[in-house]
């Protein structure tokens, strides 16, 4: 028998709750030893994480040691632009030269190049960091307050909150590079910044400095080349130009330029040049393009193409010298500054001599053939002589030396030559039996042109020889193309003469005055485009262009209105646009738009006058805009408007609203025949106020499109061009009726503008009239063809009814004779 225990009371409640807490303890144990699947998930994506924000500061590091580099960079450039800017103050205080001081302001504009685009660098890597620093202050104030709230939250597993610190610490390590690197930034930009405005200020000084002696250089008087030239000068010049072929032709300057350039210049640099070399290359297509054409051809072969002709020839040229200036503006400048001032300044002298050259041929080439061949073989020798002087002078003055020995024998040599080719070439003339008159007095005239110049350079006033050559040459320049549009404008104003002027006979000529006012503006803008150009060639152009954009720039403040001559010029250069830009529009909305539309003819005319209407809104309040008018001033000039249309200007709105509801509503559009009382013509145009029709007498009716609207007004083609009509006629009592239905049936089969749609043509045995059976044959054709079918079948009628002896009477009436009484045919006979 075994033997039972009980365990009762609290005791007993103790031993089980003991006994449980024992088996369930290795089971917490357990779980404890295996997280979740939860956890071990963020723990994963935690250690991702760490270890890209522990690359993440990696990279930064080695950004702040990149930065401390450049700004040990940034204070030795600083020193050795310190010393520059030194320099330069001692070449305002010595008084040396204009030249000296010139390329002084080209050494402080390449370098304030150079800083400016450091600046825009740091101002770059400044914004990158500062936004990553944002990013990870954003970052960082998350998980603070994630570990805050991990401290209260029990559930959360305590090797997140540890990983949650881990993380914290990393994004306050990156706080402080970033921090670093900032800071560093920021010493870079001061230092740039502070020589930038040092350069700023010495410029200024420079530039204010050769305005004042540019005045005082021109009578200035230098030291004579031929009293400083001797050996030594002569050897050390030698030198310095052998070392520069040297280096030019084995390579190594062209490989410090190279590594210049792949040390600084950037993706963008090369994609502004070959952007740039893109778009010469689209100018050249186009070029070649235009000189297939058949218009330029033809007018290549008359005087009025002279101006297309020389901007033909001289077009690739002008492309280039703009893309070197625009090269200038570009950091590319930085690399090869000489190399591209060398350029822009040949390309200049090569534009000059090119304009020269053939405006000087078109105009010579009506003269005699013994003057043109004369001009002709002497004209390379002058173009090709200065532009090899001139290739010559700025090789050594932009690559070897501007303040070489060798520059002013090189004047003198040129000068010498040139005088003698002058006086050869007028001695060559005085020899011709048949020379053109006007050269008598150019011939002594020129040669004391040239003279003047030597002369003076040889007295040691090389400013101003210099200043002489280069005016005579800008102004034979601006002389020939003068000539030339003279010559042009001569056949162009004979053409507008037979064109528009009454006596010519054509009908579509304009009044004398508008003639008159064109011809003669056309030759005011090309004196004034003269004196431009010699006040430019002369050196009046730094004191008269200014004057004149003041006076075109100066405002007149009318109440809140401000106008002055530059909002009205570009107001009607806005209106002009507008102008061009809607007739380029119609052509393309007829031609290309609306050509496969399936429109009827008035629906794209009206398609094409609303479209029109919105370009010139939009064009008139961008002009409004440009002359000067804000928005409360428009509404000013819009409350005048209303006004006016209150009391003068109601009919026209009255009519302008009008036409748009013809646009709109289309109860007319061109092309439509109407009758309006009783003529009938074909609406030709809708216009703003009033529409054209034209009737089939060529009158024009000019009728007010409130007209259409108020009163009644036949379309005869609203809907569809087929119109009815009736041709009557009568043939004699005894006809046969049967065989008359069939031959004007066969009348309307044979004429082809007799159509069977909408309806098949008709006979109607009509009435019985005094002479004949009347008949009526009923047809239907086209509004443009009606009077065409009626004539064709009156003809087919005549012919059938002659053919088939059917007779068509004439009006027929019996007239009977009363008796007479016996005393009157008595009375008769006694009186005979």
């Amino acid at each position: 028998m075994g033997k039972k225990y009980r365990v009762a009371g609290p005791a007993a409640w103790l031993v089980w709750f003991s006994l449980l807490l024992w088996l369930c303890l290795p089971a917490v144990a357990q779980n404890d030893a295996t997280p979740p699947p939860e956890t071990r998930y963020l723990q994963a994506q935690f250690g991702q994480v760490l270890e890209k924000t522990t690359r993440e500061i990696a990279s930064l590091e080695s950004d702040l040691a990149a930065e401390n580099q450049h700004l040990k960079e940034d204070q030795k450039q600083q020193e050795r632009y310190h010393t520059s800017i030194a320099f330069l103050r001692d070449l305002v205080i010595s008084g040396v030269g204009i030249s000296v001081l010139e390329k002084g302001v080209e050494e402080v504009n390449l370098s304030m190049a150079a800083i400016q685009s450091r600046l825009q660098d740091m101002q770059q890597r400044m914004d990158k960091f500062r936004q990553i620093l944002l990013s990870t202050e954003e970052r960082a104030a998350l998980l603070d307050q994630r570990i805050l709230d991990s401290e209260s939250d029990l559930v959360l597993d305590p090797a997140i909150v540890k990983e949650y610190r881990q993380y914290r610490e990393l994004l306050q390590k990156k706080q402080q590079i970033l921090s670093a690197i900032l800071d560093v930034l920021s010493q870079q930009s001061t230092i740039n910044t502070d020589l930038f405005s040092s350069f700023e200020e010495i410029r200024t000084r420079l530039q204010d400095q050769i305005k004042e002696k540019k005045g005082d250089q021109m009578f200035q008087r230098t030291e004579r080349w031929d009293m400083t030239w001797d050996g030594k000068t002569w050897k050390k010049e030698w030198e310095r130009a052998s070392e520069f072929i040297k280096n030019l032709l084995t390579g190594s300057l062209l490989k410090e330029k190279w590594l210049v350039v792949t040390k600084q210049a950037g993706f963008s640099d090369a994609m502004v040049f070959g952007g740039l070399l893109l778009a010469a290359l689209a100018g050249f297509r186009g070029l070649a393009v235009a000189r297939k054409k058949p218009g330029f051809q033809a007018l290549a072969c008359q005087r009025t193409g002279y101006p297309l002709l020389l901007i033909q020839a001289c077009a690739p040229l002008v492309i280039w010298i703009l893309l070197v200036h625009i090269l200038a503006k570009t950091r590319i400048n930085q690399f090869f500054p000489d190399l591209i001032q060398f350029l822009f300044a040949s390309l200049l002298v090569v534009l000059t001599t090119r304009i020269t050259f053939v405006a000087l041929r078109l105009v010579v080439q009506e003269k005699q053939a013994g003057f043109l061949a004369l001009v002709l073989r002497w004209q390379p020798a002058f173009v090709w002589g200065i532009r090899i002087f001139a290739f010559l002078y700025l090789f050594i003055y932009r690559f070897i030396s501007f303040q070489s020995a060798v520059l002013p024998v090189l004047r003198f040599v040129f000068e010498v030559l040139l005088v003698l080719g002058v006086f050869l070439f007028f001695k060559e003339i005085s020899r011709m039996e048949c020379r053109p008159k006007y050269l008598k007095a150019a011939a002594p005239f020129s040669k004391a042109v040239v003279l003047t110049g030597l002369v003076a350079d040889a007295a040691g006033y090389t400013y101003f020889a210099a200043y002489w050559y280069i005016s005579w040459g800008i102004t034979i320049a601006v002389l020939c193309i003068t000539t030339l549009l003279v010559y042009s404008m001569q056949d162009v104003d004979q053409k507008f003469k037979q064109a528009f002027e009454p006596e010519t006979g054509s009908i579509h000529g304009i009044s004398y005055p508008f003639y008159w006012i064109l011809s003669n503006g056309i030759y005011l803008l090309i004196a004034v485009l003269v004196l431009l150009g010699l006040a430019f060639s002369w050196g009046a152009g730094e004191r008269i262009f200014p004057s004149i954009w003041q006076v075109f720039t100066r405002q007149y403040t009318m109440g809140k209105i401000h106008l002055s001559l530059s909002s009205f010029f570009f107001a009607f250069l806005v209106i002009f646009v507008t102008y061009v830009a809607s007739r380029f529009w119609k052509q393309v909305m007829s031609d290309s738009i609306l050509a496969k539309s399936g429109l009827s003819k008035g629906a794209k005319d009206s398609v094409i006058t609303i479209s029109i209407y919105v370009v010139w809104a939009i064009g008139i309040l961008f002009s409004l805009t440009a002359f000067g008018l804000n928005t409360t001033s428009l509404a000013v000039v819009f409350g005048a408007l209303s006004i006016g249309l209150g009391f003068g200007l109601q009919n026209i709105f009255n009519n302008f609203v009008s036409g748009l509801i013809l646009l709109f509503e289309r109860p007319i559009q061109v092309g439509d025949v109407v009758e309006v009382g009783s003529v009938w013509g074909e609406v030709k145009k809708i216009n703003v106020r009033s529409t054209l029709v034209q009737t089939y007498d060529n009158a024009s009716l000019i009728i007010p499109n409130s007209e259409f609207i108020s009163s009644l007004v036949t379309n005869w083609s609203h809907r569809d061009p087929y119109i009815r009509r009736d041709v009557k006629l009568g043939v004699a009592y005894g006809s046969d009726t049967a065989l008359v239905e069939k031959l004007l049936f066969q009348a309307a089969d044979a004429v082809k503008e007799v159509y069977h749609y909408p309806r098949k043509p008709q006979v109607q045995f009509i009435d019985f009239g005094e002479s004949s059976l009347d008949f009526r044959l009923r047809f239907w054709t086209t509004i443009d063809e009606f009077l065409t079918a009626e004539t064709r079948l009156r003809f087919e009628i005549d012919r059938l009814f002659r053919k088939n002896n059917v007779v068509i009477p004439f009006p027929q009436r019996d007239v009977h004779m009363k008796g007479l009484p016996e005393q009157e045919k008595t009375g008769d006979k006694h009186d005979k």
